[in-house]
């Protein structure tokens, strides 16, 4: 095997790698931003519920943030059936897998 035959996918593992890096630090940060709305939203909710000020069907909320959570993880399971390797390649998905990995924990 000829070291020339190996720079592609060398590139290709350390390009996937570095784009998995700004892409699971930004995917953290996105999660963060998310995660601190609802909660303000929910809180201001519980606090003007507890104020008297409205009234809060909790059986609504709860049906449809259960709605808004399978039809999402229904979404992320019909992305995540795509062959990502077979697309491609090995190379990038592993680089990229790394990346993201590494990316959303040190982010």
């Amino acid at each position: 095997m000829y070291p020339e035959s190996l720079i592609p996918t060398f590139t290709t593992l350390g390009g996937g790698f570095f784009a998995g890096i700004i892409v699971g630090y930004f995917l953290k940060k996105i999660i963060k931003i998310l995660m601190f709305v609802v909660g303000g939203i929910a809180g201001l909710l519980l606090y003007l519920q507890q104020q008297q000020l409205i009234s809060v069907n909790l059986y609504k909320l709860e049906a449809a943030s259960r709605f808004f959570v399978t039809t999402f993880g229904i979404s992320f399971d019909n992305i995540t059936h795509m062959s990502v390797t077979t697309h491609l390649g090995i190379p990038l998905a592993g680089g990229l897998s790394a990346g993201l990995a590494i990316g959303f924990v040190k982010g």
